[in-house]
């Protein structure tokens, strides 16, 4: 089989792009559930229970501009979550990201 320019670069093009959605595949989220016990512009931390153990334990979170917030069905701002103590809260978060326990996503109910 002889080899053209255009079958390389097919090849390479191919190539490339199975590279790439790999690693969008290969992202590593966790999430967390829990219950909400203090909210800062920064920082989040939730109760929840622990797999192994079965007792709450204190969970904190990095918050961040590209934290993205739903509300029920609704895209809202971080502040315009109006997050409150005792809520319940799933909490997700990029295992591979260079901030430790960054949350990507955080979803709520709706109110």
């Amino acid at each position: 089989m002889k080899l053209t320019k255009k079958s390389v670069l097919f090849l390479g093009i191919a190539l490339a792009a199975l590279v790439t959605t790999q690693s969008a595949v290969l992202a590593h989220d966790m999430l967390t559930e829990g219950t909400v016990l203090t909210v800062a512009p920064t920082k989040l931390e939730i109760t929840s229970p622990n797999k192994t153990t079965k007792k709450d334990e204190t969970v904190a979170f990095v918050i961040d501009k590209n934290t993205k917030v739903t509300r029920g069905d609704k895209v809202v701002s971080y502040a315009g979550a109006k997050i409150e103590k005792g809520e319940r809260i799933v909490v997700v978060v990029n295992t591979d990201a260079p901030t430790k326990m960054l949350a990507t996503q955080l979803r709520l109910q709706a109110k």
